[in-house]
């Protein structure tokens, strides 16, 4: 069964709803949509009662508090947060949900998001973090079934190596549009075939083969436009035999507002 509370008037109210006497506990769903009311989810609201798939989408949140979600640890598998007001939100305890697909908390406030905290979540397919103009610290590591992770607009300055290193050979996609990224170190991103990155709106100056080339040669495709990429020798291994420039957006653009793919490859003959 599902349970919907979108229509609950207070914190206080919502506590009141669990301390009745529930003839089961395990629930499918819980539902709380497009209410403004409620802005703290307090420690131990659930009182006990567990959901597969928790959908506070599209309210007032602004904090949830440690251990509110604590009867769903071994239940849920999908939650979902996003267009809230979230400021603040238990991390530390993401690892300890052992059955979570796929957990989105998008368009929201946060200002550091620890990357580390999502180690070991082994079930993990989906990670969804965009528009939270947050500083994302850490790195993405063991997260065998990743298929999708975004992290568009953010505040991301600096990709490190092994930043999402999750080993997933299902990973398709990678999203860090619109963040402040100037540069990627080698070895930043799984390898796996197919794979597309999503670079658009950043501060990259240069394509660094020790980077990219890793990534392209296994079928990957970048997306790299409205980036300020400088086009002198540092992008010639673009143009070489494997053609690997095939595999970059036809968007992307020079300084100078010339496209990559229209650029002749025989300026790069003295590189």
């Amino acid at each position: 069964m599902n349970l919907k509370c979108s229509a609950v008037e207070s914190e206080e109210q919502l506590k009141q709803i669990f301390k009745a006497d529930f003839p089961f506990k395990n629930f499918y769903q819980f539902n709380l949509d497009l209410n403004a009311n409620i802005k703290v989810l307090e420690a131990g609201v659930f009182n006990g009662v567990s959901f597969e798939i928790i959908d506070l989408s599209l309210n007032s949140l602004e904090v949830i508090e440690s251990q509110a979600l604590d009867s769903c640890y071994e239940t849920a598998t999908e939650i979902h947060l996003y267009f809230n007001k979230i400021t603040s939100f238990p991390f530390d305890e993401v690892s300890l949900f052992s059955k979570l697909r796929y957990f989105d908390i998008s368009y929201n406030s946060l200002s550091v998001i620890p990357a580390d905290a999502f180690h070991g979540l082994t079930a993990l397919e989906g990670l969804y973090m965009r528009v939270n103009h947050a500083d994302i610290v850490g790195t993405f590591q063991d997260l065998p079934n990743l298929v999708e992770i975004d992290l568009s607009y953010n505040a991301i300055t600096t990709i490190p190596a092994h930043f999402i290193k999750t080993g997933s050979s299902h990973l398709s996609y990678i999203g860090l549009a619109v963040n402040n990224i100037v540069s990627v170190e080698p070895g930043a991103f799984d390898i796996v075939y197919a794979l597309e990155i999503d670079m658009w709106g950043n501060s990259l100056s240069t394509l660094d083969e020790a980077t990219w080339r890793p990534n392209l040669e296994a079928g990957g495709t970048l997306y790299a436009q409205d980036n300020p990429l400088v086009c002198g020798c540092d992008i010639a291994w673009l143009f070489g035999e494997d053609q690997l420039l095939e595999q970059v957006d036809d968007s992307a653009q020079c300084t100078d507002g010339k496209f990559l793919h229209d650029l002749d490859p025989k300026i790069f003959d003295l590189c």
